[in-house]
């Protein structure tokens, strides 16, 4: 599977933080990509949902694309698209942001005199995508390698090259409906638009929300890419909520109808980004570190969200690395090449070798405190790789942490999924 595809697509929709509903939502699209069934969502708007979602606005005189779906997909939401709405002449395409499970299809849809309209930013945004295929591919490997669709076109990233460059609003007209695509950038990435129809009173929104709405956004992520900012991404939820949608149709999952549910959804949701980062920023200035910030920083009650793609503390630490970048001012040797682990077979040596800092690890796993014991493991392990005793304090903790989570965040649980994995091998081993 795609990296960025399942990893925007793996989560789920919430209207409400239930953990039931999460739950469910995630079951529902793990089983590798949606129902893959059109549905009229809107007069005249037809919606197929894959592992993203793929709409088709019709009018009098054709039709316009937003978003064309994951590749491997491709040629499925298409045919199902077109039988929906009556095989209308395709007049536009639009690509919500550069992420491949929102344009993987785009070469099979593209046509001669059908403009593809993007933000200016996605030239470079796909460019991205390309240039670090193999490097997210492999860690696309150690996430989500368990719900992962197999298949070339799954892990293809398209070069896609728009014909119209957004950098505000561009306004199109066709059969009498009228189309403003709004720069939005925030969500995933610089490149975000969103598609505004006044007459309709529809707003499609990508992922400037993340790939689920009323959920705390993914500020950073953990296969690796640049970091979200706030301040953008605020703009443009203010710039969103302003046009009074009675429809919000996203990226992923299903649409949001009414006028006062969207204004209430934005507005909480813009509430809670714009109080972590103005209390890290608030902690920052009182000289407060990084570690300290990210346990201390919590959303109220009144603003709390699912946080089952994005987390709050991540989104601590990508805000003061976004305002600061990496060095925290803690350690000279931040500054060069040599990590801490160069030293752990050393202390676990003067500990008096593995077993006594396995037992300690251990000990932590007792107490509940599996991140102290994680620490001593790997400890130990640089000191002897196949140590046991250490191996199973790791594991411990691992499945400690698992239970925890208790598959609250999907990333978390398909990291920790991969560890597991990687220790229980390890421990069969002679």
């Amino acid at each position: 599977m795609h990296t960025i595809a399942l990893a925007l697509a793996s989560v789920a929709f919430l209207a409400s933080p239930a953990a039931a509903e999460d739950k469910e939502s995630v079951s529902r699209l793990l089983s590798r990509g949606g129902d893959m069934k059109p549905r009229r969502v809107a007069d005249g708007i037809w919606l197929v949902s894959g592992n993203s979602n793929a709409y088709l606005v019709t009018t009098p005189e054709g039709a316009v694309l937003i978003d064309t779906g994951l590749g491997i997909q491709a040629q499925r939401t298409r045919k199902l698209l077109l039988e929906a709405a009556g095989s209308p002449l395709l007049r536009a395409i639009v690509l919500t942001h550069a992420h491949p499970d929102h344009i993987g299809g785009s070469l099979l849809w593209r046509r001669e005199g059908v403009p593809v309209i993007a933000h200016r930013a996605f030239i470079e945004r796909n460019r991205d995508q390309l240039r670090f295929e193999s490097f997210r591919n492999q860690r696309a490997q150690v996430l989500w390698a368990a719900v992962m669709p197999s298949g070339a076109d799954a892990v293809a990233y398209p070069e896609v090259t728009p014909d119209v460059l957004v950098d505000d609003v561009h306004t199109f007209e066709i059969g009498g409906v009228r189309f403003e695509v709004i720069a939005t950038p925030g969500g995933e990435g610089p490149d975000g638009v969103s598609v505004w129809l006044p007459g309709r009173r529809a707003l499609f929104t990508g992922d400037l929300l993340g790939p689920t709405v009323a959920s705390f956004p993914n500020l950073f992520t953990l296969r690796g890419e640049n970091l979200r900012l706030v301040t953008p991404m605020l703009d443009s939820i203010e710039r969103i909520r302003s046009l009074g949608a009675r429809i919000l149709l996203p990226g992923h999952f299903d649409p949001v109808v009414g006028e006062k549910k969207i204004d209430a959804l934005l507005d909480k949701t813009a509430a809670a980004i714009r109080y972590v980062h103005d209390a890290t920023v608030a902690g920052m200035n009182e000289g407060k570190d990084l570690w300290t910030l990210m346990e201390e920083v919590q959303l109220p009650p009144e603003l709390e969200v699912s946080q089952q793609y994005g987390r709050v503390p991540w989104g601590v630490r990508a805000i003061w690395e976004a305002h600061t970048g990496w060095f925290r001012y803690e350690s000279t040797t931040e500054l060069y090449g040599v990590p801490p682990t160069a030293v752990y077979a050393e202390l676990a040596e003067l500990a008096g070798g593995a077993t006594p800092v396995a037992a300690r690890a251990r000990g932590h796993v007792e107490k509940r405190e599996p991140l102290r014991a994680l620490h001593l493991a790997e400890i130990a392990l640089a000191a002897e790789p196949g140590h046991r005793g250490a191996l199973e304090a790791q594991l411990a903790a691992l499945e400690l942490l698992a239970e925890r989570d208790a598959g609250g965040n999907f990333q978390i649980d398909g990291w920790l999924r991969h560890r597991i994995g990687v220790t229980r091998a390890a421990l069969d081993q002679p």
